[in-house]
C-alpha cells in the first residue's frame, strides 16, 4: 500500500460545512500534505488538553441558581449571539457582492499584476487572510461577553464559562493555527485555476469556491459560541 493511500485511510469521516468544502476545493495531498487540516478538523483531544479540561470540570459549582436572572440574561446571549452572526453573514456577502463601502472589498482579479501588485491567486489568499482575522476578532470578542453574561447570572453557568475559557485556550486556539494556514495552502488550487485564461468560468469558480469557506469557517467559528447560548437557554429552561 503506498503512503498516500494509508494516510487517506486514517482520515476522519467528513462531516463538517468545513469539511466537506475542503474536501472539494483540496483535490490533491500537494496542497495540504497527508490530509494535516482535514485531520485535525476531526480529531480527538489530546491528553494534555484533556487532563486541563478535566480540572475545570472537577471543580464542580454550586447548584443553586436565580432562575428568572439566569433565563433573562440567556436570552440576552442568544440576541448577541444573532446581532455578530448577521453582521458577518451581510459584510461577507456585501465583500463578493462588491457592494460599496464594505470593509474587506474582493480583489479584483482581471487586473494585470504588473499594474495590481500582487497576482489573481495572492490576491485571493490575503483577501481571504483578512477575512480569517476579521471573523476571529469579532467571534473571540462574543464568546468574551457571552462568558462574562454567564458568569454575572448563576454559580453553574459560571462554572460553564470557565470550560469554555478552558476549551478555548487548550484546543481552539491550536484549530485557529490550523485555520491560518489555510489561505496559503490553497493558492496553487487559485493559480491552477488562474491559468486557465480561456475559461470564464475558471474565475467564477474561484470565487464560489472561496465564498463557499469563509461561510463553512464562520459556521466552524461560531460553534463554541452557539454552544454557550443554547446550554445557558437549556439551563433557564429547567424547573
Amino acid at each position: 500500500m503506498s503512503r498516500a493511500s494509508s494516510t487517506r485511510s486514517h482520515r476522519p469521516p467528513i462531516s463538517s460545512r468545513l469539511q466537506r468544502a475542503l474536501s472539494a476545493v483540496v483535490a490533491a495531498d500537494a496542497m495540504v500534505p497527508s490530509g494535516e487540516l482535514l485531520a485535525w478538523l476531526g480529531q480527538p483531544l489530546d491528553l494534555h488538553s484533556a487532563s486541563k479540561l478535566a480540572g475545570v470540570l472537577a471543580a464542580g459549582a454550586p447548584t443553586t441558581r436565580a432562575h428568572g436572572e439566569a433565563a433573562e440574561g440567556c436570552e440576552g446571549c442568544e440576541a448577541a449571539l444573532l446581532t455578530v452572526h448577521r453582521a458577518l453573514l451581510r459584510d461577507i456577502a456585501g465583500s463578493f457582492a462588491a457592494a460599496e463601502g464594505v470593509r474587506i472589498p474582493l480583489p479584483r482579479l482581471d487586473a494585470p499584476s504588473v499594474l495590481d501588485g500582487p497576482d489573481a491567486a495572492e490576491r485571493l489568499r490575503r483577501f481571504h487572510a483578512a477575512w480569517q482575522r476579521e471573523m476571529e476578532l469579532r467571534i473571540v470578542a462574543l464568546r468574551r461577553d457571552l462568558r462574562t453574561h454567564l458568569r454575572q447570572r448563576a454559580p453553574a453557568l459560571a462554572a460553564l464559562a470557565a470550560l469554555d475559557e478552558a476549551l478555548e485556550q487548550q484546543v481552539l486556539r491550536a484549530g485557529e493555527a490550523a485555520l491560518v494556514s489555510l489561505p496559503g495552502l490553497l493558492v496553487p488550487r487559485w493559480e491552477t485555476l488562474a491559468a486557465d485564461t480561456t475559461d470564464a468560468a475558471a474565475g467564477e469558480q474561484r470565487v464560489s469556491e472561496l465564498r463557499e469557506l469563509l461561510l463553512a469557517e464562520l459556521e466552524q467559528r461560531l460553534q463554541p459560541a452557539l454552544g454557550l447560548v443554547e446550554a445557558c437557554l437549556a439551563y433557564g429552561d429547567r424547573d
